[in-house]
């Protein structure tokens, strides 16, 4: 999958600066190095095309035998239909399991994701089937559950993937399902299995050591914020998410190294603390009615002067920071010029000023980023 092929690619090169220092430092002989990373690249060789074709091919496959079993539903008798989902899913799982024996993890991911889709398929046609009573909530819940004992059984990266997608959506139909209504034992019974969930699919992640099940994890907790504060306070969500952000970037770049291996220093808690701390910025300053041109003015240079911040504390360490963090400054330098003078020049006197100054952003990030790699080369 190409976010496997990523994070391989990101390690090949951090192994390759490592293997250049290490060499340097006389911890390892001229010629040990390309050994060391040959050697590698024999044994990690990530997903291949064959691999994202397998899995594309059985969704296609997954989609089709639905298509099909739901075209001729009412022509099969109503134990053939149960008979056959059940079929079609322990085909994909026995499929899974002997490829998995076999050494063929690709074959086994694309088997595990057609027995998923099946399983879905058949909650669904099996509920209509017997008129059973059911939200959507239920529905992510019940195909959530199943996929997280997939992965888990089979450590699969793409289980586990799965089965954050869905616990997503199941938060999404369950605040859907409450809207915004004060907080009884129903909702905190919903809120409860949202973050069982989210932490069960963290727990999948790491058995699996899928790095996309695990962003999804953690959007799953945002989410879940985000959904409580605005069902249960009056609190506007700007403000509580620039505080979230504020709290987490402190805790991964400033208390990173007093809290030894359990958070990298200007890792991704860094990077999400970033991230919501300028969009918190971001929301505060776009839900303000009528806030006048000075503070306009004001909570614009605040955005900015945290984007430099950000970058100055952990853009050096973490590249998606200060690539947020640019685009962030970028944006609001753009907002000022266009509260300041853009009525007065008109749109064509906008439209230059505004390339201007991106240009002068751009030579200043060129300029950035020189030193940064710089600052790389020399540790």
């Amino acid at each position: 999958m190409p976010f496997f092929r990523k994070n391989h690619l990101m390690f090949r090169r951090y192994l390759c600066r490592e293997i250049d220092q290490w060499t340097q430092a006389g911890l390892l002989q001229p010629g040990q190095g390309a050994e060391l990373l040959a050697d590698h690249d024999r044994r990690h060789t990530g997903f291949k095309l064959s691999s994202v074709l397998a899995i594309l091919a059985a969704v296609l496959f997954g989609a089709a035998v639905i298509a099909l079993v739901a075209a001729n539903w009412d022509a099969i008798a109503r134990p053939l239909r149960v008979g056959m989902i059940f079929l079609f899913i322990l085909s994909g799982l026995f499929t899974a399991a002997v490829a998995l024996r076999r050494g063929a993890g690709w074959l086994s991911e694309a088997a595990l994701v057609f027995a998923l889709l099946c399983h879905g398929a058949g909650i669904a046609l099996t509920g209509q089937m017997y008129h059973l009573s059911g939200d959507e909530a239920a529905f992510m819940l019940v195909w959530t559950s199943a996929a997280l004992v997939v992965s888990f059984c089979f450590r699969s990266p793409m289980a586990a993937v799965g089965a954050g997608l869905l616990a997503f959506g199941y938060l999404l139909a369950q605040s859907a399902a409450f809207g915004s209504r004060a907080a009884d034992v129903s909702d905190v019974a919903g809120y409860l299995t949202v973050v069982v969930l989210a932490l069960v699919v963290g727990l999948a992640s790491w058995r699996s050591r899928s790095t996309v099940a695990a962003h999804l994890c953690a959007l799953i907790l945002i989410g879940w914020v985000v959904w409580v504060v605005d069902d249960t306070t009056d609190l506007d969500l700007g403000y509580v998410l620039a505080a979230i952000g504020a709290v987490a970037f402190g805790i991964g770049s400033l208390g990173a190294s007093r809290l030894g291996g359990g958070v990298v220093r200007h890792g991704t808690v860094s990077a999400y603390g970033a991230v919501l701390f300028l969009s918190g910025l971001i929301a505060i300053q776009v839900e303000l009615a009528d806030p006048g041109l000075v503070s306009e003015i004001v909570l614009a240079a605040l955005v900015m002067l945290a984007s430099v911040a950000i970058v100055a504390v952990a853009g050096g360490d973490n590249r998606f920071i200060r690539r947020f963090a640019y685009f962030t400054f970028a944006g609001e330098t753009i907002y000022v010029v266009g509260e300041t003078l853009g009525s007065l020049l008109g749109s064509a006197g906008f439209l230059f000023l505004g390339g201007l100054v991106l240009a002068v952003i751009a030579f200043a990030v060129m300029k950035i980023e020189k030193r940064f790699k710089a600052g790389e080369g020399r540790s």
